[in-house]
């Protein structure tokens, strides 16, 4: 969290989701980043000054009785790629939108095939 700026927005339109601030930030990574059932790496940086893009990979490990995406994740895991749209001010973040790839996800937990 050390990473953002207090009016940080970010956005993940694959979970329609949207927030403005850094309480509200914090609350929505708990259910993945903060929940210690996910992992990201990240890969690669492009970009200057004033933002990039964060190239990652996010695995998932579920526990029991869990929903992703409305699906029944439970005790099943996935590993997917992503990119995080990045803007900057200064050494902090104030905007991001974050984009992934679903469908291997949903495959990887056998509720999609291929």
């Amino acid at each position: 969290m050390a990473c953002y700026a207090d009016d940080i927005v970010f956005e993940d339109p694959i979970f329609g989701e949207r927030v403005e601030g850094k309480p509200a930030l914090r609350k929505a990574f708990n259910a993945f980043i903060f929940s210690g059932v996910t992992k990201l790496k990240y890969l690669d940086w492009q970009g200057g000054p004033e933002g990039g893009a964060a190239h990652w990979e996010w695995t998932a490990n579920w526990g029991p009785d869990r929903l992703f995406l409305g699906f029944d994740a439970s005790n099943k895991s996935f590993t997917v790629r992503g990119v995080s749209a990045l803007g900057l001010r200064g050494s902090l973040i104030v905007r991001q939108t974050d984009f992934w790839d679903a469908r291997s996800a949903l495959q990887q937990l056998n509720v999609l095939s291929s």
